[in-house]
């Protein structure tokens, strides 16, 4: 009555999708906490064996979590072939994300003379080419992946390798985890997140809380102190963005939209940036502690331990440590 093969794909089909709805990467970061809790208390001391220290953890913690970031992109096995829609932006979306992060690891392979180590010539084009096949093999699905994703990486390494000046790449690769965020959202069945319509509150949770870190790291390390606004039109300025906040944030919920969660990032920034304007004086650590946890939500979110790993190792160099009211305090 039945094709065999029919009622097998069926049934595997069904199975995948009732996986999908399970929030599996929170599962995930439960059974990592006394990892987790080990990396904080040991991961200082293990990584300074090999140079870090409170000086570059800064720079180090960046380059080596847009590396992890490029190399889960590329041996993830993502399948372009499968995106649903004709017509999708995830693609670009990756090819951007993936350009970004060659700027800033090629930057500091070169800054940092990691290169240097490498001392023959033809060992460190074997290393470039070695790059480009596993770029080109993780977008073999489709013809235009291959050359999305390369040209993304060539023209990043040359553009990286020709910065000369000093970056701070602590903006560029939140920017980066954001988009990496949004790209999540947009169909999170790629990355094996969740079913887009069928996201939990625990999916929800996950991506508004790296939302929230991600704004908070922009505005509080760009964003100085002034203490120049009226009291009364600080208050109700406050309190409508506190407003507009909630109605998207419910409005996100019930419809886990892009736009939508756009808008409430975008809320999110100007109700924080409108406090901290506001503000005689806010802790320069700030921003260095939302950067830290923003990494170890956005690792525990595309299920990529070692950059939570990062962010953890990157929070023990802080000399003061994160707390609430430090986060409540700017909503």
């Amino acid at each position: 009555m039945f094709d065999n093969l029919l009622v097998a794909s069926t049934a595997i089909s069904s199975f995948n999708n009732a996986a999908l709805l399970n929030p599996f990467f929170f599962a995930v970061a439960v059974l990592l906490l006394p990892l987790f809790v080990m990396v904080y208390l040991y991961g200082r001391d293990f990584v300074s064996r090999f140079g870090w220290n409170n000086q570059n953890a800064e720079s180090k913690t960046a380059f080596w979590s847009a590396a992890v970031l490029g190399l889960f992109i590329i041996l993830f096995g993502g399948n372009y072939a499968v995106i649903r829609g004709g017509i999708s932006l995830l693609p670009l979306v990756l090819a951007v994300i993936l350009f970004l992060l060659m700027i800033i690891v090629s930057n500091n392979f070169v800054r940092l003379k990691y290169i240097e180590k490498i001392h023959d010539r033809k060992s460190k084009w074997l290393v470039f080419i070695a790059l480009l096949l596993g770029v080109a093999f993780s977008g073999l699905m489709t013809w235009w992946g291959i050359l999305l994703q390369l040209s993304a990486v060539i023209c990043g390494t040359i553009i990286g390798c020709r910065l000369r000046k000093d970056i701070s790449w602590v903006g560029l690769i939140t920017l980066v985890y954001g988009m990496m965020i949004v790209a999540v959202l947009m169909q999170p069945e790629f990355f094996r997140f969740g079913q887009l319509g069928h996201l939990t509150l625990i999916h929800l949770i996950g991506l508004v809380l790296g939302g929230f870190f991600v704004v908070t790291t922009f505005v509080s390390k760009y964003v100085k102190a002034r203490n120049k606004m009226r009291q009364s039109v600080f208050v109700k300025l406050k309190w409508l963005f506190r407003i507009v906040s909630i109605l998207a944030l419910i409005l996100f919920i019930s419809t886990e939209s892009v736009p939508v969660f756009l808008g409430l990032l975008i809320s999110l920034a100007c109700l924080e940036t409108l406090n901290i304007y506001h503000a005689k004086k806010i802790q320069d650590i700030l921003y260095k502690q939302s950067w830290a946890v923003m990494m170890i939500v956005c690792g525990i979110l595309i299920v990529c331990p070692v950059i939570s790993a990062l962010g953890i190792v990157y929070l023990s160099f802080l000399s003061n440590k994160v707390k609430l009211n430090d986060f409540t305090g700017l909503l």
